[in-house]
């Protein structure tokens, strides 16, 4: 499923399978990948390296650690790890975990790869990069800066996803279901969502949320852009 309309796109799991890919997503957007991964297993991960743009990763499940620069840091479930272009980064889990990924934009070389020291050469610094523990990453992220490109990213269950009203969005946000099923009703048009399948909606837009599966888990993201009264 592709529902690709000028203000709004859903994609499901089979059609949201790119990483470096840079055409698929709307212009209207910074993000240029937002996948889930629900099946990591313990002691793996991800060398040092770095990018020509952009990635966050939010663990929804699982412990481990991760390196920014060196500095190194506690994964819990919920942490939230923005790595910006330039910033040598690494993982490694101790536990089963669930990660969920997103790029940016290609900048620089527009390469779409790991690019480590060893075979590239050092990288050209940017911003620093952060991390925001499981246990406070429950709303907007403390003072993201200017170059990060989301306000907010973080894992919603069924009872809270319920209590959210019909709104015109002040931000870009974007959904991506975890387990079970979200209803999505926009632009008068109602959508289902499950596990792995996407929706981007573009500021401005009217949007309505709602599940009845109590197992649902989701993650919004938040951009970090917005519209005036």
């Amino acid at each position: 499923m592709v529902i690709n309309e000028p203000r709004f796109m859903c994609r499901s799991l089979n059609s949201n399978q790119t990483y470096w890919e840079q055409e698929i997503f709307p212009d209207w957007t910074s993000l240029r990948c937002y996948r889930h991964y629900p099946e990591g297993i313990v002691g793996t991960g991800v060398e040092p390296h770095y990018h020509d743009n952009d990635e966050i990763w939010l663990f929804t499940k699982g412990h481990g650690e991760v390196r920014l620069d060196g500095v190194k840091y506690d994964v819990t479930p919920g942490t939230l790890v923005y790595t910006p272009m330039g910033c040598i980064h690494q993982f490694q889990m101790f536990t089963p975990y669930e990660n969920n990924a997103i790029v940016t934009r290609l900048e620089r070389e527009h390469r779409s790869s790991h690019l480590t020291v060893e075979e590239f050469g050092p990288p050209g610094p940017t911003v620093p990069g952060f991390v925001v523990s499981g246990e406070y990453n429950k709303g907007a992220i403390p003072k993201p800066g200017s170059r990060c490109p989301i306000a907010e990213w973080r894992m919603l269950k069924h009872e809270e996803l319920n209590t959210l009203n019909v709104t015109k969005l002040r931000q870009h946000e974007h959904w991506m279901v975890l387990e079970g099923m979200l209803s999505l009703v926009v632009e008068g048009q109602r959508m289902f969502l499950y596990a792995g399948d996407i929706a981007l909606l573009q500021a401005g837009i009217d949007r309505q949320i709602s599940t009845q599966n109590c197992s649902t888990r989701v993650v919004v993201v938040r951009e970090n852009t917005g519209i005036s009264d």
